[in-house]
């Protein structure tokens, strides 16, 4: 099988500067989307030998257009997923915010119910101590009553 001029025998892997296989990497970047290259496994800022070759050719015109409009549209899907992953953390903290007022708002109808109750018990004291009054009163009014009418007999 003859290979054409513009392909490249990927069955056979590369090896870098430090002789070890180099993987097979898909390009991300918005200049060379989908491209594929032969590069070191290890990041050059992490001591790589830096090792690169391309595996398929420079783009033509045409899809050098089609990658930007293709890359466009990456950028703003990418967009659309941040804005996306913005209005999930968003309702996440909405979300705690809600069960944070949730648990106050139980507090505050447990701390209600109790000043009821204390409102309700000084109610009743009240009443008992009018009733006191009241009797107290009374018997008063009854010592008076049966001593005016022992004094009149």
């Amino acid at each position: 099988m003859r290979m054409s001029e513009n392909s490249v025998n990927i069955d056979v892997l590369d090896l870098c500067y430090y002789s070890e296989f180099c993987p097979l990497r898909t390009s991300r970047t918005p200049s060379n989307p989908g491209r594929r290259f032969f590069g070191c496994k290890v990041p050059k800022e992490n001591g790589g030998c830096g090792y690169f070759r391309w595996i398929d050719p420079k783009p033509s015109i045409f899809v050098h257009q089609y990658s930007e409009v293709e890359s466009s549209l990456m950028i703003r899907c990418k967009d659309g997923e941040n804005l996306c992953d913005r209005l999930k953390q968003k309702l996440k903290d909405v979300e705690q915010e809600r069960d944070t007022l949730c648990e106050k708002l139980k507090d505050s109808e447990g701390k209600l119910i109790a000043l009821r109750q204390k409102l309700k018990k000084v109610k009743l004291e009240r009443e008992c101590a009018k009733l006191k009054l009241n009797r107290l009163v009374l018997l008063l009014l009854i010592i008076l009553t049966v001593k005016w009418f022992f004094n009149m007999v």
